[in-house]
C-alpha cells in the first residue's frame, strides 16, 4: 500500500529517557509577524518565539498559545495567527515542545531509504491548514544543513519505510537546550 501523501507536522510521538512529554511556556511578542501552527518546528529570536526556517536551529515544536485579546477574553488556540495583538500589548504565551529528548513523528515530502536514518534532514517550511490550525511540515530527503535527525521509521500498517511520503520518528539534536 502506497503511503498517502498527508504532512502533518511534527507530533510528540514519546520521549527518549521515559520522561513525561509536556509542553513548556515561551513569550510571543505581541503584534509579531508570521503565521505558527500547532506542530510547526519553531525558533527563540531575541527571547521571543518565531516560525522556525528549514535549517534554523529549533527551540521545539509548538504546541498552541494563549492571551488576553485587546477586549480582555481569554484565547487558547493551536495557531498563533501573524499580527495578533493583546491587550496592553502583553506577551503571548506560547507551549513549545522544548525538551530534547521528545521523538517527534513526521513525514518525508520525498522518498528516504535506508540509509537516512541517524541522518539529519532540512524541513519544509509549507504554510499551514487554516481549517484545523494544523502544521503541513514535512521532512525533505536533503541531508545537507539539516536540524531533524531520523531515529527510526514508524512501524505501523500505514507506513511503508523507505519508500515515498514515509513517516518517521526525528528528534532535534541542535536545539537550544539541546546536547549538540
Amino acid at each position: 500500500m502506497a503511503n498517502v501523501n498527508d504532512p502533518n507536522g511534527f507530533t510528540p510521538a514519546y520521549h527518549m529517557a521515559g520522561g513525561t512529554i509536556r509542553p513548556s511556556e515561551f513569550p510571543i511578542e505581541s503584534g509579531a509577524s508570521g503565521d505558527i501552527f500547532s506542530g510547526d518546528v519553531v525558533k527563540l529570536t531575541s527571547g521571543y518565539v518565531l516560525q522556525g526556517g528549514a535549517t534554523d536551529a529549533p527551540l521545539g515544536v509548538f504546541g498552541g498559545c494563549e492571551y488576553q485579546d485587546t477586549t480582555g477574553e481569554v484565547i487558547f488556540t493551536r495557531r498563533f495567527v501573524s499580527g495578533t495583538t493583546t491587550l496592553g500589548s502583553a506577551d503571548i504565551k506560547a507551549y513549545v515542545y522544548a525538551d530534547p529528548n521528545i521523538v517527534y513523528e513526521a513525514q518525508f515530502t520525498g522518498t528516504p531509504t535506508q540509509a537516512d536514518v541517524g541522518k539529519v534532514h532540512t524541513i519544509s517550511t509549507t504554510a499551514g491548514d487554516t481549517n484545523n490550525n494544523r502544521s503541513k511540515e514535512g521532512v525533505t530527503t536533503t541531508t545537507a544543513s539539516g536540524i531533524a535527525k531520523l531515529v527510526a521509521y514508524v512501524a505501523r500498517p500505514d507506513n511503508t519505510a523507505n519508500a515515498q511520503y514515509a513517516r518517521g520518528y526525528f528528534i532535534f539534536p541542535a536545539s537550544t537546550y539541546g546536547n549538540d
